[in-house]
């Protein structure tokens, strides 16, 4: 209840001098086609491939969402191991003055808390913020994800993760575009 508590009054209203944003990561997300909503002629139903091996791999998206300027941005990697996500956060780092501090709203995954991201937050003024266990609607990422999805992925057969890749990128500079009337350094920074 006190996570909760903390994390909501985070939501609300940040502290002086400080920033809030929420982590996770989005995917495994693989080469195949996805269905999707679409006119179809009658009797004609669009038809989707199959797809028995998959060879090209999956890749992962490590998002962040700035709660109060309503700004989403992430980077896509090939996997989520420590390095790939301390990566991302040296990026999150980047777009924010060295004096403010960071709350970070993410999930217990043990990956998060090893011990070389530990010691980042500890010496980058990052302050993560752990969400209760079975909690992760806390985390206000999530439903960001499900918009995103549908916007770029549903109805996709992309030939290659490139192609994937630039059309997310695309969809996160023009919703912030349509969101943030203020130049952002977090959407410049992330999505390329």
């Amino acid at each position: 209840m006190r996570k909760k508590n903390l994390i909501l009054k985070l939501y609300h209203k940040p502290p002086a001098n400080s920033s809030v944003l929420c982590y996770d990561e989005w995917g495994p997300l693989e080469l195949k086609p996805i269905h999707g909503y679409h006119w179809a002629r009658k009797n004609k139903p669009g038809r989707v491939r199959a797809t028995y091996t998959r060879l090209s791999g999956t890749e992962q998206m490590l998002a962040f969402y700035d709660v109060h300027r309503d700004c989403l941005a992430g980077t896509i990697h090939k996997r989520k191991r420590i390095p790939d996500v301390l990566t991302a956060f040296k990026r999150l780092r980047k777009a924010y003055p060295r004096k403010r501090k960071l709350y970070v709203v993410m999930d217990n995954l043990p990956l998060h808390k090893s011990k070389i991201l530990q010691e980042y937050f500890k010496l980058n003024n990052i302050k993560p913020i752990w969400t209760p266990t079975y909690s992760s609607w806390l985390n206000i990422i999530e439903p960001h994800f499900g918009v995103m999805k549908r916007f770029t992925l549903n109805g996709s057969d992309d030939p290659n993760h490139k192609v994937r890749r630039k059309r997310i990128y695309k969809y996160l500079r023009l919703r912030n575009k349509q969101v943030n009337s203020h130049d952002n350094k977090l959407n410049k920074l992330f999505n390329h």
